[in-house]
């Protein structure tokens, strides 16, 4: 590790793992563990989740603990738990955007709070990875790379904290994936934990640590993931077109970073036609047929509906309609 100094702002968005940004998980019990399927991605605090080396092997959990290191003025940490037959490392992080090259691309400071807790072994290899795309923005299998620097051995049931600096001049200005490896010989135990807190990747300045206020690290989440249920909207809004057999409903919402994916709500009776008179209508389908940075457009679809006019809402709080832009 260097001594080039000491670091400012954070690269990474929400590296305090704030318990207001969490959404991803909102409508599951509070600190609701969550399984991380060894095929697809699983995302965890807003801008963070949780992938393997290989689609192989046995999964691991995630869920949100408060527990924290006591100097830190942080109240969430975000938690690895082991499982039975892991066997590729689990990676934990997040990607950085290509436009945010010029402050990358310079001296670096990684740090980061680890608790590792085992029943056998002492002893957690924790890995920095990082990589970069071969077209901006475009993280995919693609993603070569750049760096992986072994942190340190952390002993188990105690805090360390973590710190490597580097210099980044020389990796691509495409972006970065910014990453902690945990090794599956450690979580390859269903009662392993590995808890990470105040995770940073920051420029090295003449400045000390500087956290960005919690409405900054909300608008910076909110550009790349949004959640929508019937506690923050009630009604998406009047039929914009109707036809015998099909309605379509537009949802705006602020501009995202880049065109979302959106997911509707898993039970169509939480996600609702109503009549304009406020009857609710059965038998309704409903799929996105339009997607921009700033609206969706919904089709509801059901044979010989027979509404002239209506609207879109959600009837109780358990469906929401997401909407999510990670690069």
């Amino acid at each position: 590790m260097g001594a080039l100094g000491t670091t400012a702002d954070n690269l990474l968005i929400n590296g305090r793992f704030l318990r207001t940004l969490w959404t991803r998980l909102a409508g599951t019990q509070e600190r609701a563990i969550v399984p991380c399927p060894v095929w697809a991605q699983t995302f965890a605090a807003d801008r963070w989740r949780v992938r393997y080396a290989a689609p192989a092997g046995g999964e691991v959990s995630q869920t949100r603990s408060p527990e924290v290191p006591d100097d830190e003025s942080v109240e969430s940490s975000l938690e690895i738990r082991g499982g039975v037959a892991v066997e590729q490392a689990v990676l934990v992080g997040q990607n950085v955007e290509a436009d945010e090259a010029p402050n990358y691309r310079r001296p670096l400071r990684f740090s980061a709070w680890v608790l590792a807790e085992h029943p056998r072994q002492g002893e957690c290899d924790i890995a920095l990875v990082m990589g970069s795309p071969t077209s901006a923005g475009l993280f995919d299998s693609s993603t070569e790379t750049v760096l992986r620097h072994s942190l340190d051995q952390v002993r188990v049931n105690r805090w360390t904290r973590l710190e490597y600096s580097f210099d980044a001049a020389e990796f691509r200005n495409t972006g970065l994936r910014v990453e902690v490896e945990i090794p599956a010989e450690f979580l390859n135990e269903p009662r392993a934990r590995v808890r990470l807190a105040n995770v940073r990747l920051s420029r090295i300045t003449s400045g000390g640590y500087s956290d960005r206020p919690v409405a900054v690290e909300t608008f910076l989440a909110e550009r790349f993931y949004q959640r929508y249920d019937g506690a923050r909207i009630n009604a998406i809004g009047r039929a914009l077109a109707s036809n015998p057999h099909e309605l379509y409903f537009q949802l705006l919402f602020p501009e995202m970073r880049a065109t979302p994916a959106c997911s509707l709500s898993q039970d169509n009776a939480d996600l609702c036609v109503f009549s304009t008179e406020g009857v609710p209508q059965a038998g309704f389908a409903y799929d996105v047929n339009y997607s921009a940075r700033g609206s969706v457009m919904i089709r509801a679809t059901k044979l010989r509906h027979q509404i002239r006019d209506g609207y879109l809402a959600f009837r109780g709080y358990r469906g929401a309609i997401t909407l999510e832009a990670e690069l």
